[in-house]
């Protein structure tokens, strides 16, 4: 599972520019507090709008887990579909390369 992964990469570089938001395909509010509480998540999470499929339709995502890095200037630089253990290495070395080290 990716988020929780993702936690201590928002920790060690959220002070140096990093924003992680997590999207949920499907809302379930009640669903998603308990699994932000219990995984003692940290970043931002949000909710698919119930009237209107924001991350199929604007994103273009077909496909869960997808994870976008995007520069300072709004452009995905990486994208990432489906989330295996270690990918976290992957993602480390793209956030080092996005921010010029």
């Amino acid at each position: 599972m990716e988020l929780p992964r993702l936690e201590p990469l928002w920790k060690k570089y959220g002070e140096k520019g990093l924003s992680v938001i997590a999207i949920e395909a499907v809302r379930d509010t009640e669903r998603a507090k308990s699994f932000i509480d219990e995984n003692e998540l940290s970043y931002h999470l949000l909710e698919n709008d119930e009237n209107n499929d924001v991350v199929r339709e604007t994103f273009g995502v077909r496909s869960f887990p997808t994870s976008f890095l995007i520069d300072d200037e709004g452009r995905i630089m990486y994208c990432h579909v489906g989330f295996e253990a270690g990918d976290e290495e992957q993602l480390e070395k793209e956030i080092l390369h996005l921010a010029g080290h």
